[in-house]
């Protein structure tokens, strides 16, 4: 799926577009195309000209529309979708909620079950919901659960339903009562987000009117739109101005409709002080982050809410895909795999028709032996494919530089520790330390550790995920020239004297050099 949106992005074209937007006293509205209702003009003479046409002309409201809407609270917490949200937000990996949401699960018994693929509670919870209101109810909370506590909860089918619970329910607090000191930041932030979450589910909908005008104007049509909160229920607990709704995936695509507009009726003029013409271009599709790659692994059927981000996290182990910054990328490594694999065997769809049968073999439905015997005839044609293919694997990552002991070309690949240089040639096991070593140096806009590498002005420290620089002398900016701390420096004692075959005499000598330097 990554390969497929990054050839989407590689073939994709971007075209020039103008929009017309104008000033009319306190609001503004945009022209649309009479026959398509489009807002997006693709000639510029055209913009050119609807501009000059539409320059200071006085024109009429010709209708109002005022439509009163509502925003039902959203859903309780499955996995996937609180790792969604926590990568939003957050910029977690999903494996980092995993990770964290295990902890408030296990170690401070705050939250239910984490791995769970429903949005839903049931029946027999409805007892212990208040209960768990009230020991929520501290701290920041304490006020945002005090009316929830004072009457009862107003519990509907979205928010208890056993039709939609398989073996674990949504994930919610257990109100436990805890001092919120004692969790960590990360902590603190996903067990806000389910929190809240939980509060929002005995909330009543967000109530606004969305008023939408349309103007005439020189004989052209132009629109605004605006919303005014009449209530904004389960929004009061997220504290939240916007009117997005969180169980959709396309709100990025909603049109802008934030403006206040003023009272209006038909027939009230207006005047068109100020029309701009806004250049824009198409826009390739996005590359993938993690909340969008969990999207669409939940779509397809890949994996389970419990194996997702392992999946993701083997992808980044073994070098097919790569991070950087909130994005996932494909390696060249990645690249090929996929070009070399057989098409049947990459399609997600193929993946998902398994997924389905173990589902439907786990609820007595299907025939495990026939679904075996399928599996190995399968596996039989794809290694028969690969015998009788001509492709060869080219490693992507190999440099200019040859083994010293057997010429061959190096390869570069990453470590624990930062990137080294291996012998690409199977018998050889040569391997050294390349330059982009990890240090504790930590990156002032995103705090990661930076790598140390080497340039025609010396040594300095470079940021990957941000591409931040830094120079190590005693001028650069954020510290990058600061003497070693004191634990830095028994930190590298203790390494090289606890050493194999190194004694005390190296760490005195590695005191005194450390010393030195001190001194000078």
């Amino acid at each position: 799926m990554m390969i497929n949106r990054e050839a989407e992005i590689r073939d994709f074209r971007s075209v020039d577009y103008w929009l017309i937007e104008a000033e009319l006293g306190s609001f503004r509205a945009q022209w649309r195309d009479p026959k398509t209702g489009d807002s997006r003009i693709w000639d510029r003479e055209r913009a050119d000209s609807l501009k000059a046409k539409l320059q200071g002309q006085n024109g009429r409201i010709v209708q109002v529309n005022k439509t009163e809407k509502q925003i039902p609270h959203p859903l309780a917490y499955d996995l996937t979708e609180l790792q969604r949200d926590a990568n939003r937000k957050f910029g977690f990996s999903a494996k980092q909620t995993s990770n964290v949401l295990q902890r408030l699960y296990e170690q401070y018994k705050l939250v239910t079950y984490p791995r769970t693929d429903s949005r839903y509670l049931t029946s027999d919870m409805v007892p212990t919901l208040l209960g768990r209101l009230k020991g929520a109810a501290i701290g920041p909370y304490a006020a945002l659960a005090a009316p929830f506590i004072r009457k009862p909860l107003t519990i509907t089918k979205r928010i208890v339903d056993d039709s939609k619970v398989s073996d674990h329910h949504a994930i919610i607090p257990t109100g436990e009562a805890i001092s919120l000191a004692t969790l960590s930041a990360d902590e603190r932030r996903l067990y806000d987000l389910i929190l809240r979450r939980f509060l929002a589910l005995f909330s009543g909908p967000c109530r606004f009117d969305e008023t939408k005008l349309t103007i005439e104007i020189a004989g052209e049509k132009l629109y605004a739109s605006g919303k005014v909160v009449k209530q904004a229920g389960w929004k009061e607990v997220y504290g939240a101005t916007d009117f997005s709704d969180p169980d959709r995936e396309d709100n990025d695509a909603e049109e802008d409709s934030g403006q206040l507009l003023p009272e209006a009726s038909e027939k009230d003029t207006v005047t068109a002080r100020n029309v701009r013409q806004v250049s824009r271009q198409t826009k390739p599709p996005s590359r993938h982050n993690e909340a969008s790659l969990l999207s669409q692994m939940e779509k397809f059927g890949l994996g389970t809410p419990a194996t997702r981000a392992d999946i993701i996290e083997k992808l980044v182990s073994s070098d097919t895909i790569e991070r950087q910054g909130s994005l996932l990328i494909p390696t060249g490594k990645g690249t090929q795999l996929i070009e070399l694999a057989s098409e049947e065997l990459r399609s997600p769809e193929l993946t998902a028709r398994w997924e389905q049968e173990l589902e439907r073999i786990s609820k007595g439905k299907g025939s495990m032996e026939a679904f075996l015997s399928g599996i190995r005839k399968k596996a039989a044609e794809l290694v028969d494919e690969v015998k009788h293919s001509s492709a060869a694997y080219k490693p992507h990552n190999l440099t200019g530089s040859k083994c010293p002991d057997c010429g061959e070309f190096l390869q570069e690949v990453k470590g624990k520790r930062g990137r080294y240089l291996v012998c690409s040639s199977r018998e050889c096991s040569y391997k050294r330390e390349a330059d982009g070593q990890l240090t504790n140096h930590r990156c002032p806009q995103c705090h990661k550790k930076m790598e140390i590498h080497t340039g025609k002005a010396g040594k300095y420290f470079q940021c990957r995920p941000c591409n931040v620089v830094e120079k190590i002398d005693g001028d650069a900016k954020g510290g990058g020239g600061r003497k070693a701390t004191a634990k830095a420096n028994r930190q590298l004692i203790e390494q090289f004297s606890d050493s194999a075959g190194v004694g005390n005499s190296l760490a005195d000598k590695l005191l005194a050099a450390l010393q030195q330097k001190k001194d000078d």
